[in-house]
């Protein structure tokens, strides 16, 4: 483990103490997994398939710590290892929902129903895999839509089951804020977003959990609701880049194209394993993601609409994102 270096990264970070010393110890596990296997892996060959066995390892022994993760996505990034860093972030990115699911439905129906919904299904614990998630949903989501009412499952769903900070939002309201106008901003917004994709793609960093290719570049620049957003009159028209874009473009059947679309760690599953069922109507909670910054930049709560999406049967998730009516003067 290259650890001077590594602590030099943290170097200005608020990280506690505490938080770095869990950081590097991670890192210091895995190197200490990866050693001990029949056929031994350095930190620097290592792949995103040997992430779920060692957090398997780590939970079995009592371990893991989400700061344990966070070490190694940085070391890996650090390194140059993207590959897993992507394995690490799959087992981190939206874990949270399932917590936030479990809390919102305490608070909006009461724990005893809480309870029943949740009777015989233990929350998944932080390293466990999306497949893991997928199949607590499973059970959980039927439950809760046989208990409340559409209008409360949907107004559960639309509380926000991401942890997303309004601070992280502030340069993009700060951008909006110095455009001459709201075109100007999605102008600007989108062609930040395709120049990011092209440093990645240049560089063989990952975009979050993918990879991106010339395929995935032509995609976006011909796919103005990615990344920039179509304008109609106060409404933003917004498609989600798929989660996995390679695969999903090559793909040549609709299924396929489905399942590599879908960005939801409690959904993407069922799309494969016919054990699994999921409801359309959980794609309720997919559009906050999108409307976040929007909600920072006019400091209110926003309507939306899910227009298409992998799990209603689509081959994207498009949304409608309805903005005030300050936004657009006149229109």
């Amino acid at each position: 483990m290259k650890i001077d270096e590594f602590r030099a990264q943290f170097s200005g970070s608020p990280y506690t103490e505490e938080q770095r010393a869990a950081c590097e110890k991670g890192v210091m596990l895995l190197e200490s997994y990866l050693s001990d296997l029949r056929e031994p892996v350095t930190l620097e060959a290592a792949t995103a398939a040997h992430v779920p066995p060692f957090t398997r390892d780590l939970i079995a022994r009592g371990l893991l710590v989400r700061n344990h993760l966070v070490g190694i996505y940085f070391y890996a990034g650090m390194i140059e290892n993207y590959n897993l860093q992507v394995g690490v972030l799959e087992l981190v990115d939206g874990f949270e929902i399932m917590g936030n699911l479990h809390r919102v439905i305490g608070e909006e129906l009461g724990l005893d129903v809480q309870a029943d919904i949740f009777a015989g299904v233990a929350l998944p614990v932080l390293g466990t895999t999306p497949l893991d998630w997928t199949r607590a949903n499973a059970i959980i989501f039927p439950r809760l839509e046989a208990t409340a009412d559409a209008a409360t499952v949907k107004k559960i769903l639309r509380s926000g089951l991401r942890n997303l900070a309004d601070a992280n939002y502030l340069p993009i309201k700060e951008r909006y804020e110095a455009s001459s106008d709201i075109d100007a901003f999605l102008e600007d917004r989108g062609q930040r977003h395709l120049d990011n994709l092209i440093k990645q793609r240049d560089e063989g960093s990952p975009y979050f959990n993918q990879f991106i290719d010339d395929s995935v570049i032509d995609f976006v620049r011909n796919t103005p609701e990615i990344g920039r957003g179509v304008r109609q009159g106060h409404t933003i028209i917004e498609i989600k880049i798929p989660h996995q874009s390679i695969e999903y473009l090559a793909a040549t059947d609709r299924a396929a194209k489905q399942y590599h679309v879908c960005h939801c760690p409690l959904v993407k599953e069922s799309m494969v394993h016919d054990d699994l069922t999921i409801s359309p109507t959980f794609c309720e909670y997919c559009p906050s993601f999108n409307a976040k910054p929007w909600e920072v930049i006019f400091g209110q709560k926003l309507q939306y609409e899910v227009l298409e999406s992998a799990l209603r049967g689509g081959v994207w998730c498009k949304f409608a994102i309805h903005l005030p009516a300050e936004a657009v003067p006149g229109a």
